[in-house]
């Protein structure tokens, strides 16, 4: 099986953009994950690549409770938690709004790279919570996110 380096940098982003959206929303069919991923700013994908991108990232169907099958990432193929990864493999993204800090990371990252935040008591985060392989963070003062954002990408090397 091929390594994740072994794709262009496109195929790259495009697997890590499609593997963070189907791990944040429920998806019943390829088509709201092409028009997700063409929001995201693959306009030109296809269904066809889409199809290529599921299989490469083993994604599964499953029912839910209503008996709908929607696409979810398979725990079975789940990288294991590795502490010899550097930071920035761990995390996928940082952005932010006006407001907060999101940090996406590699499944089962999340509560690791909040460690890393906590550990620098960098005094303009207020406060840090964890899931998985979501980081939030929230800036102690609002007109400074932009700035908080900028600390936290050099502070992680995801600049």
């Amino acid at each position: 099986m091929m390594e994740y380096s072994d794709y262009s940098p496109k195929e790259q982003l495009q697997m890590a953009v499609c593997q963070r959206l189907i791990s944040e929303r429920t998806y019943l069919s390829q088509e709201e994950i092409r028009r997700d991923l063409q929001d995201h700013g693959f306009d030109s994908i296809s269904q066809s690549s889409v199809s290529r991108l599921l299989r490469l990232l083993g994604v599964i169907k499953i029912r839910n409770a209503k008996g709908q099958k929607f696409y979810t990432l398979n725990p079975q193929l789940r990288p294991a938690p590795d502490a010899a990864r550097s930071i920035s493999e761990m995390v996928m993204s940082v952005e932010h709004n006006n407001e907060f800090i999101l940090i996406h990371t590699v499944a089962g990252y999340g509560r690791a790279v909040a460690r890393i935040l906590d550990y620098h008591q960098m005094p303009e985060i207020l406060g840090v919570v964890a899931g998985s392989s979501v980081v939030w963070v929230a800036p102690r003062v609002v007109k400074r996110t932009a700035l908080v954002h900028k600390q936290i990408n050099y502070l992680l090397r995801t600049h």
